[in-house]
């Protein structure tokens, strides 16, 4: 066999295509020097048996390598590849696709985890490793893949396929997202690469180490062989977020009238304008002035929180190869990933407890006068002092370790004039918290609960500005009060624990044959069948501490934890949480370096707080199985796809026939609070611990299982058109239907309402001071959603010039149906009413309940996200080059329904309006350096109580840098988000006054050495 090697400035790449008119094009673009040497080659060989090789290395070649990936393919594809072994063009794979067209990413902790493509949200982004689902995010699950479990030393190469094939798995309306991991018959034998790597984030001011390495064998004969990989990377993170979206979000406050058709009185924007699917209200604002606030926007709570994870990742790839005949190859892969995240979040909000004229001295508002922007609080606002309680300071602790395994083999059979592929395997992740509990003090104590008898407040003002940025103060003696033992009372009511876990397993077998054939037009046959199999469970638990009584009586079976008086020996209820001065760290929050503004902020210490806790009660994980779920799905499709080349035209035409059989069942629930004190006994003992109820005079719990089962058949037909108008010049265009499946949260997610009676929200108003609403409150999943639809088009005209440089417009357009929101909003629904069992006494009558605010997610249809895509590769001859490219995306205001009925409108949720990306690199024989700059414009996050939530632009710019040391050792250096951005969200966009949140995640900085052989 023939062969021709082409080597650039920079080795390394190896790839091999058959001889075609576009290879011979994709030559001419990697090296334009060796193109004459390279056709007087060709004319001498047999054009049958040629085969291309190109070694290439470096920025620019890899740069060249995605280049040529994307001219070559009879789809609209780009391509991310790895620069040589070991080294990926990022310190994240997502982070890498943020430079392709049309990418938008999100981060976890300041690192990439999920990617949409082309303003979809990042569930509409269906990613496979080797063509195949791989199982992740147990704890949540999802079928969007989490890109930190994946480590970037084993993979080959990524391509995005933002238009259809039939031969490709259904399940990205946004996009497939092919993830291709390194094989020993692809690299040299006895070769590798290890590197050592240390980071340092300002968030964190730690150093942190990670580790990976790469080995890859194969024998002279080329037909066995195997390859090993390991990484570990140790990595804390910090989060600082300030926010106004806990609790209910936003509100509308107003005393006026209700209007008749709406139920309610009608809310307005900055304009004017009536938001006629806002429902949710707060009374009018009042001061100690005598001011009110009429017709504005309030938050239900504003604070500031401090999320620190330990996060530890491991990754290992086994990959056998052998090749028994010329023509046969097996491949076995497995792939072990883990990551754990132990983690504490520390809060330090101020509530709407307090927003009366005994508390209220000063009010800000935005220009319009219509979005409270800011607000003071004194303990004697009205003349005499009160129980400000708060700052409340608050936040949980969490012990979380996920896996995911997956097996795979695959034969491989290539005959003359046609291919077999046979691939089947086996996928499961499971995890989610072991431990997890919350805890929660406020800064005041009421008289009734103080050690001299005596009102205590370790604040005597606070207050709280939502401008640019959180911002949040508090008296500056509020830490020295609490560690003197002045106020800090234990809030029992939000000390609580629950949690879920689950494990996710998926079997699959596929088989793919490829005919050449000579009809015409038609060189290709292709046809396929691809069974999966899944399942899902997911349950919630609770990590209690108990009495050591209360343990014996679980284990005797005398007290069922899932009915029988629990409160009686949990630690909270019974006087056992710690004195708030005993667990406050010594200092308040340090190194607040973005995200909020704060003058002070008292944190607990949450391991000495579940010291003391353990010292004297026992951890008991109390199982829930009436509040989990189960999901299988049962997937067959089939396909058949034919490629066509004629002249200079190219394409391929098909048609998948999928049929899915989705099982879900859950256990709704209704709950029924009751009574939160015992009158009597408090009023005897004036002590909360010794009055609280218990039992069926507290609460009462209903349940039911409801399945669902439901199969869906989809025809998705698709056409890719290519034509070479010349050797530089490719017009494509294409059409398909394509569809994806609910998350699985959101299909599965049980429904739960909750109902607080007079008597309950009247004592914990009047003595434990921390009101709630009376009323019916609730969240769920949604067993009717729809799969989402979409028919697309793409029209795109690409021009390739010179040494791995090129230019393209494209414009794309996707009409989706059956898009999910999740939303806040008030549901009335008919109910047959509730007795207590034990008395007779109705609790609620039947007739029709009011829920608000009740979470869920519903079915949007008749969106449309239409938009162009320009890009331009440069590569200059001294060494320069850069990558530029820029998306717009226009979505419309779609109809959101749930059972029919509207309940808002929603652009199609993460879509971002903008994308723009930057890249500018040097490179020569011994030093390279790349500086990226990326932008996402505005997208669309949630709906909240008819705004839809927004997330605002955010821009960042990465460098990276590397210094050959040698020929086999490398020096590299990072900087990750090097001018310490911020991110925001608000809600609506009539306005910007209505911040939600700002969030910072740091700037990260890479050092390390990498020893290639």
């Amino acid at each position: 066999m023939a062969s021709s090697t082409i080597k650039s400035k920079h080795l390394c790449r190896t790839f091999n295509f058959a001889r075609s008119r576009i290879s011979l094009a994709l030559l001419a673009a990697l090296s334009t020097t060796t193109l004459p040497a390279y056709t007087q080659e060709a004319e001498q060989a047999n054009d049958d048996e040629l085969v291309e090789t190109i070694e290439v290395r470096g920025i620019r070649a890899s740069m060249a390598e995605n280049l040529a990936i994307k001219r070559m393919s009879n789809a609209i594809v780009d391509a991310i590849t790895a620069e040589d072994i070991g080294k990926f063009p990022d310190k994240n794979v997502a982070d890498s696709l943020q430079r392709v067209p049309g990418i938008v990413i999100t981060r976890s902790g300041g690192e990439g985890s999920q990617v949409s493509i082309r303003g979809l949200s990042e569930g509409l982004t269906f990613t496979q490793l080797n063509g195949n689902y791989i199982a992740s995010s147990p704890g949540a699950p999802s079928r969007s893949f989490n890109f930190a479990l994946l480590p970037s030393t084993m993979v080959e190469r990524v391509e995005v396929f933002k238009s259809s094939e039939a031969r490709l798995d259904e399940g990205g309306v946004g996009g497939s997202i092919i993830v291709h991991s390194r094989k020993p018959f692809n690299l040299d034998a006895n070769s590798g690469s290890v590197n050592v790597e240390y980071t340092y984030a300002d968030v964190t001011e730690d150093y942190e180490p990670s580790f990976s390495g790469v080995y890859s064998w194969k024998n002279d004969d080329e037909d066995i062989g195997f390859l090993v990989g390991y990484t570990r990377q140790e990595r804390t993170n910090r989060s600082l977020t300030g926010d106004a979206a806990d609790g209910g979000g936003i509100r509308f406050a107003t005393d006026a009238d209700s209007d008749p058709d709406l139920g309610v009185a009608p809310a307005f924007d900055v304009n004017g304008n009536i938001i006629p699917d806002s429902t949710r209200r707060f009374g009018a604002l009042k001061d100690a002035n005598g001011n009110v606030y009429d017709g504005v926007w309030l938050p239900q709570v504003v604070g500031a929180q401090v999320f620190k994870e330990e996060r530890i990742r491991e990754g290992t790839q086994a990959t056998i190869q052998y090749a028994p005949l010329d023509d046969l190859t097996f491949t076995f892969n497995y792939f072990h990933f883990s990551l754990s995240q132990d983690h504490t979040n520390s809060r330090f909000s101020m509530p709407e407890w307090k927003n009366s004229p005994d508390f209220v001295n000063n009010v800000m508002t935005d220009d319009s006068g219509t979005i409270v922007t800011g607000i003071d609080y004194t303990t004697g606002a009205s003349g005499t002092e009160g129980n400000l309680e708060f700052p409340w300071i608050s936040g949980g602790y969490v012990r979380e370790k996920d896996t995911s395994d997956t097996f795979d083999l695959e034969m491989e059979y290539v005959a003359d004039d046609y291919s077999l592929r046979v691939n089947v395997g086996h996928t499961k992740a499971e995890g989610g918290p072991s431990e997890s509990w919350n805890a929660a003090y406020k800064s005041g104590e009421p008289a009734s609960r103080s050690e001299n008898g005596m009102l205590r407040n370790a604040a005597n003002y606070a207050g709280w500005r939502l401008d640019n940025q959180v911002s949040l103060y508090a008296d500056p003696l509020l830490l020295e009060n609490l560690q003197a033992g002045i106020g800090g009372d234990p809030d029992p009511g939000s000390t609580y624990s629950s949690f879920a876990i689950s494990d996710i397993e998926e079997d699959y077998a596929q088989i793919d044959v490829d005919y050449s054939v000579n009809w015409g037009p038609i060189s290709q046959i292709r046809v396929g069948a691809k069974y999966r199999e899944s399942e899902l469970h997911r349950e919630v638990n609770n990590t209690f501490f108990l009495t050591p009584e209360g343990v014996e009586l679980i284990a005797s079976g005398q007290l069922d934890p899932k009915d029988g008086p629990m409160e009686d020996y949990m630690y909270q209820w019974i006087g056992g949480m710690p004195n708030f001065a005993d667990v406050l760290n010594d200092q308040g929050e340090q190194n607040i370096t973005g995200g909020f503004n704060i003058n002070v902020m008292p944190t607990i210490n949450w391991d000495k707080y579940r010291d003391i806790v353990t010292d004297n009660y026992q951890e008991y994980t109390r199982r829930q199985l009436e509040l989990a779920y189960d999901i299988s799905e049962e997937i067959q499709a089939a396909y058949l796809q034919a490629d066509y080349e004629y002249g200079d035209m190219r394409g391929n035409i098909g048609v998948r026939y999928v049929e899915t059989t989705t099982t879900v069942a859950s256990t709704d629930r209704i709950v029924l609070l009751l009574d939160d004190i015992d009158d009597e006994v408090y009023a005897q003992t004036q002590d909360v611990n010794v009055s609280t109820t218990s039992g069926d005079q507290r609460a009462l719990d209903f349940e039911t299982l409801i399945e669902r089962d439901v199969v869906n058949k989809q025809w998705l037909p698709s056409f890719n058109f290519a034509w070479d108008i010349s050797d530089n010049l490719i017009l494509r265009a294409s059409a398909a239907k394509t569809m994806s499946r609910p998350g699985l949260g959101d299909l599965g997610g049980q429904e739960s309402l909750t109902y607080v009676s007079e008597e309950y929200a009247e004592d914990r108003a009047t003595i434990r001071f921390n009101p709630v609403d009376v009323g019916w409150s609730g969240s769920g999943g949604n067993k009717a959603l729809e799969p989402y639809e979409s028919i697309q088009t793409d029209l795109s005209l690409e021009y390739y010039y010179g040494e791995g440089s090129g230019m393209g417009i494209a414009l794309f357009n996707k009409e989706v149906d059956n898009f999910i929101v999740p939303l806040i909003i008030t549901s009335v629904r008919p109910t047959e009413g509730y007795t207590n069992p034990s008395t007779g006494d109705t609790i609620v009558p039947a007739g029709n309940i009011t829920v608000s605010p009740f979470n869920s997610v519903a079915n949007g249809s008749d969106a449309t996200s239409r938009g162009i895509e320009l890009y331009v590769q440069h590569n200059f001859e001294s060494g320069y080059g850069f990558n530029a490219n820029y998306t717009i995306n226009d979505t419309n205001q779609a109809d959101v329904s749930i059972d029919g009925t509207k309940v808002g409108e929603s652009a199609l949720i993460g879509s971002a309006d903008n994308q723009f990306n930057l890249s500018a690199y040097y490179e020569n024989d011994l030093f390279s350096v790349r500086a990226s700059y990326n932008r996402r414009g505005k997208r669309s996050l949630s709906l909240h109580d008819g705004l839809t939530v927004y997330g605002l632009p955010y821009e960042q710019i990465d460098v990276n840098a590397s210094y050959n040391i040698t020929e086999s050792l490398i020096f590299s250096a990072s900087v990750i988000n090097l001018t310490k951005e911020e991110s925001f969200s608000q809600y609506g966009d009539d306005t910007d006054a209505r911040l939600r949140s700002s969030n910072y995640t740091g700037r990260r900085i890479y050092a390390g050495v990498t020893y290639r052989f």
